[in-house]
This record gives structure tokens, C-alpha cells and sequence, in this order.
């Protein structure tokens, strides 16, 4: 089904290669970044707050475990309807309609604390992750306005902006938690969540005002299009019949779910290490440094050597990272904030370089259905992959675990350097 998107006054007048583009594109990376900055900092404090409190409300690593991935679960629900709402009216509405959402969550969540309700910080989580889904979709509005020469540093800029309020986010939530409450008490976790109501709606607000004209909308009037289509899960099958694309969608979901399956449950893992909850938030901010401060460097590599081989870059890099977590005790904080900057570093890459490929290989009508199809897909097994670490670390181990991630991000590497081959072998075949 193709959704008519109207353009707004003014908007088709932004032609490529003009100076009034150049410029539109430059201030609409910044008005995003603006976004996901706050946007990050409430997600990641958030997560960060619901793996502890969950535990301590329930005593359960299962139960903990899903508290945090529903943040993903939420993603996954919200992808498609907020991609639904980008095909109707434009990035502007959906970015800020997921943002606002968060803020609902945020202070669900927030209310669980001084109840101890474990169902109320559930529900909180899963609205909190249409933030999250807001947060990946900015990356794609980043892209709209791009050239193919500059589409991998576009999103890549988008994602590093992150850095600064996601690597804030753990630290200062713990440390609210720390320094500014009894420790000993679950009312003490209402203040990460308080935190993050506050900036998931600076980040509505900045969206819904300022991002004007909508990429969206530009785009579609320089392309001629006549609607965007409306994302759906069949689309899947779209994709993987791609030659390139594939390849894309594989490295999205597997680099996904080793990076939630190891980062789930290394708190609670160094917890029972008897871990200050300090080095625990800083282990998690080390990690999500490695996702996003890189990017721009990522992003360049992948205009200049192809997104393929960044993937199998980024999936060795994986490798390492869960290997290094899997071989180190839970007292020893060395290794796991080593690993875990690892595991976040590989994800980059094979993050912002899937999102280039997938930008590149449809067009402006199918780019929305494309792309909220791979990060519904992406978050959903990132979401699976959570619980079952929980269940994992129940019943055999952390190390364990994490060893599982890093062969499944040696089968990435396998499998994106054969996909790599068989199409300069067609390159080839079609030129000669």
C-alpha cells in the first residue's frame, strides 16, 4: 500500500547539489543530533536503572534481565506504527510522537519505584523503547538529505551525537541512585526515571519545532514520488532476495543480539562480584562509547571501502569483545570494560554500515518500509536474545553466554565474507 506524503510550502525548491540543500542538510543532522543527545542520555539511564531495581524488586535474573529488554520489546512494537505516521506526515511527526511516548514510559517507570510495582516498571520499560525506536529512526532522516558519496557519514553523524547523553546516561543514573538516595531502597530509582521524563520531552519539543522542512517531504518532492509505502513485514522478504541488502539485514539482527544478549546481563554479573554500582554504570558507559563515539570514523570507512567489508570488520570485532567478556570473573572489572567497548565498537560498524547499504539499495518510495522493517526486525531478536540471557545465566553461565555471542558473531563474519566474493564474482561475470 503507497501513502500520499505532501510536500509543505517551499519544500521542493531544496534542489541536490545546490547551496540551499548543502545547508538544509547540515541543519537538519544538527536539529536530529539536538534530539537524540537528550534522546540517548533518558534511554540509557533508563536501562541502566531497570536491570538493578527489577533484581531488587524480585530477586529474579530472569525477571531483571526482561525488565531491561523490554525497552527493546517496546522498540520492536513501536517501529512499524511510528514508520506508519514518517509515511503520512514526515520524519518530524513520527521522531517527536516516539519521543513523547518515551516520556509516558519514563514516568511509569518512575511511579514503579515508590510502589515496587514490577508490572508498572514493565509497561514503563516497553514505552520508554519507543524512545529507543525514535532514537534509530533519526538516523535513516539523517540519510534523507545525503549524497551517495556522504550517505554512511550522514547516519554516522546522527549516531555519534548519542555518545554524548547515551556514555552520560549509566553513570549519571547510578550515580543519582548512589550519591543522592538510600541505597538500600527502591525509591532511590526514582530519580534516573525522573531524569529521563524531563529529557525525552526537551527532545519532542526540539523535533516538533525545528525540524523544518521535513527531510521526508524534500526528498519525495525532488523524486517525483507520488507516496511512500506504508512498512510492512513482508518486506522482509524484499530484502533478503536483495543481493546486497541481505547481507545488511543479516548483520543488523545478529550484531544486535549479541550486543543486548552480553550487555543485558554483565551488570548483574558484576554485581555478584560485588561491583560498586559506579563501575558498573562506567562499564556501561565505556560500552556505549564504543556504539557511537567511533561512528564518524566508521562512516567514513564505509564511503571509501564499501559497507561489506566494514560488516566483516565489525563482526570480528564482536568476537573478540564477547571472548574477552566470557573469559573474566565477575570481580574483575578489567576485562569486562575491555570486552564490553569491544562488543559496543563492533556493532558500529556493522550498524552504520547496514543502514548505508539498506538506504542505498531501494528507493525513496520503499526506503521508509525498508528501513523500519530491518530495525523492527533488528530490536525483536536484540529483544529475544535479552530474555534469553537471563535464562542463560539461571541455568549454565556468563561465560557461557557470552562465548555464544562471539560464535554467532564468527558465523556473521563467515557468512558476510562469502556474500562479499559471490557478488565480485557477478560484478566480474557482468563486466567481462
Amino acid at each position: 500500500m503507497v501513502q500520499s506524503l505532501s510536500a509543505g510550502d517551499g519544500e521542493a525548491a531544496y534542489l541536490p547539489g545546490t547551496p540551499e540543500r548543502e545547508e538544509l542538510a547540515r541543519r537538519t543532522i544538527g536539529v536530529l543530533q539536538l534530539g537524540v543527545i537528550p534522546g540517548g542520555l533518558a534511554m540509557t539511564a533508563s536501562f541502566s536503572a531497570s536491570t538493578l531495581l527489577a533484581d531488587q524488586m524480585t530477586g529474579s535474573e530472569t525477571k531483571a534481565s526482561l525488565a531491561a529488554v523490554c525497552l527493546s520489546i517496546g522498540g520492536t512494537l513501536a517501529g512499524i506504527p511510528l514508520a506508519a505516521l514518517m509515511a503520512r506526515r514526515g520524519r518530524r511527526a513520527g521522531l517527536s510522537a516516539g519521543y513523547f511516548i518515551g516520556a509516558i514510559g519514563a514516568t511509569l517507570a518512575m511511579l514503579s519505584a515508590f510502589a515496587g510495582s514490577y508490572s508498572l516498571l514493565v509497561v514503563g520499560m516497553v514505552l520508554i523503547g519507543t524512545g529507543q525506536a525514535a532514537n534509530l529512526a533519526s538516523r535513516y532522516a539523517g540519510a534523507d538529505l545525503a549524497t551517495d558519496e556522504n550517505r554512511a557519514r550522514s547516519i554516522s553523524l546522527v549516531l555519534w551525537a548519542s555518545t554524548v547523553g547515551s556514555v552520560l546516561g549509566p553513570t549519571v543514573a547510578l550515580g543519582l541512585k548512589s550519591f543522592f538516595a538510600d541505597t538500600e531502597g527502591l525509591s532511590g530509582f526514582a530519580l534516573p526515571y525522573a531524569l529521563a521524563l524531563g529529557l525525552f520531552l526537551a527532545a519532542a519539543i526540539n523535533l516538533s519545532r525545528r525540524l523544518r522542512p521535513d527531510p521526508l517531504h524534500v526528498v519525495a518532492a525532488e523524486s517525483g514520488s507520488n507516496g511512500v509505502k506504508l512498512p510492512s513485514l513482508a518486506e522482509a522478504g524484499r530484502v533478503l532476495a536483495h543481493p546486497v541488502a541481505s547481507i545488511a539485514l543479516i548483520a543488523m539482527m545478529l550484531s544486535q543480539a549479541v550486543m543486548v544478549g552480553v550487555m543485558t546481563v554483565s551488570p548483574i554479573h558484576m554485581q555478584a562480584g560485588d561491583q560498586n554500582p559506579l563501575i558498573i554504570g562506567f562499564m556501561l558507559s565505556l560500552h556505549i562509547a564504543g556504539m557511537f563515539a567511533f561512528s564518524p570514523y566508521v562512516g567514513w570507512l564505509v564511503d571509501r571501502i564499501g559497507g561489506q567489508l566494514v560488516i566483516i570488520v565489525g563482526a570480528l570485532v564482536l568476537a573478540v569483545g564477547s571472548s574477552t567478556a566470557a573469559n573474566t570473573d565477575p570481580e574483575h572489572a578489567t576485562g569486562l570494560l575491555l570486552g564490553l567497548f569491544l562488543v559496543g565498537i563492533g556493532w558500529s560498524c556493522c550498524v552504520v554500515a547496514a543502514s548505508s547499504i539498506l538506504t542505498a539499495s531501494f528507493s525513496v518510495e520503499r526506503r521508509v518500509s525498508v528501513q523500519a522493517t530491518a530495525d523492527v526486525l533488528m530490536t525483536a531478536l536484540g529483544a529475544a536474545a535479552g530474555v534469553s540471557s537471563g535464562l542463560a545465566v539461571e541455568h549454565r553461565s556468563y561465560a557461557d553466554l557470552a562465548s555464544w555471542g562471539a560464535w554467532v558473531a564468527v558465523a556473521l563474519g563467515i557468512a558476510a565474507t562469502v556474500m562479499l566474493v559471490r557478488n565480485f564474482r557477478m560484478t566480474r561475470r557482468l563486466t567481462a
